[in-house]
């Protein structure tokens, strides 16, 4: 048998023999991509008896979703600039439809019309429980209903206090061009951290294991290794659009399985047990349910490329065990 310090070698079947093991041809076509030494310096658990097999992490069209969820932003924000500060646009256009609506609920409530469009865009988002749903974007979409807010608040507070108390420093108030800067700032800075999001999750497959390692913002870090013995199971979830662009979810089903149904029952009757707390504010958290499997690309191999080879090459290190 060869040692662990031998070179690899050709059997008659196409197999390659590497630290003793037999590797398919399959899977050591997928070991020859892949720079042993630049995986390991990125996966620090990787030991020394196990062999980098590949690499990944999610692919850069997997985020299309949040990066259009920006763009929509900014625009809405210069629809609500244009109806503060210009006249309609010329003619019949929906561009000019929506121009009109912005005007109408601006003359209604004010600013606070634009606070309420952007708090019902952050619920019908967080409730389609899609790949925008995280909490990260709900929160980016929340806030940018409330910085608005906040300034009127403080706007009318300052005034309040200045007709009963003298000395009262001047307070901010909303001003239209606000709008534009508003959402130039807040929408760069979604597409940077939904940049830094993708490229905070990294994945790799050795011979003896799958390993799922997650570092976002330095202070958001984690790092499992999941052996081929504890598997049961793979499914594949590609999106629409990841069947069209050749990326989906490789989802690894280990021996603690998915909650069945009794399990979410359970779950369910304890969350019944809150009352009229769950009562008020049910409809706040409340998502659509999207099936067992979580979507989290901390605890998948989330939107990589090729799927399908990926899904192949673990079961056939696994029957090679």
């Amino acid at each position: 048998m060869i040692t662990s310090g031998s070179m690899e070698m050709p059997s008659m079947l196409g197999e390659y023999y590497i630290k003793g093991e037999i590797m398919s041809d399959f899977v050591n076509r997928y070991r020859q991509k892949v720079n042993p030494e630049e995986v390991r310096s990125r996966f620090s658990e990787i030991t020394d008896s196990e062999t980098p097999i590949w690499s990944g992490r999610p692919s850069p069209m997997s985020m299309v979703g949040r990066y259009i969820l920006a763009i929509l932003v900014l625009m809405i924000h210069l629809v609500f600039f244009w109806a503060a500060k210009f006249e309609d646009v010329d003619g019949e256009g929906n561009l000019n439809l929506v121009v009109g609506l912005a005007k109408v609920i601006l003359d209604i409530s004010g600013v606070f019309g634009f606070v309420i469009v952007m708090m019902v865009i952050a619920k019908i988002n967080h409730y389609l429980n899609v790949s925008t749903s995280g909490g990260w974007t709900t929160s980016w979409l929340v806030l940018n209903g409330l910085i608005p807010f906040t300034i009127v608040l403080l706007d009318w507070s300052g005034k309040l206090l200045g007709g009963i108390f003298e000395n009262i420093p001047d307070t901010p108030m909303w001003l239209d061009w606000y709008y534009p800067l508003l959402g130039v700032l807040s929408s760069s800075f979604a597409i940077a951290m939904t940049t830094h999001y993708r490229n905070a999750f990294q994945y790799a497959i050795t011979d003896k294991r799958v390993h799922i390692r997650k570092k976002f913002l330095y202070l958001d870090t984690s790092a499992v290794g999941i052996p081929f013995d504890k598997v049961e199971n793979l499914k594949v979830d590609p999106p629409i659009i990841g069947k069209i662009l050749g990326f989906g979810t490789l989802h690894i089903i280990t021996d603690g399985g998915v909650p069945d149904d009794s399990q979410r029952s359970i779950q369910d009757s304890q969350g019944e047990n809150i009352g009229v707390f769950r009562m008020l504010t049910g409809w706040v958290f409340a998502q659509r349910s999207r099936g067992d499997f979580s979507e989290d690309p901390s605890s998948c191999l989330y939107s990589i490329t090729e799927p399908m080879e990926v899904y192949r090459l673990i079961n056939e290190l696994m029957d090679e065990r």
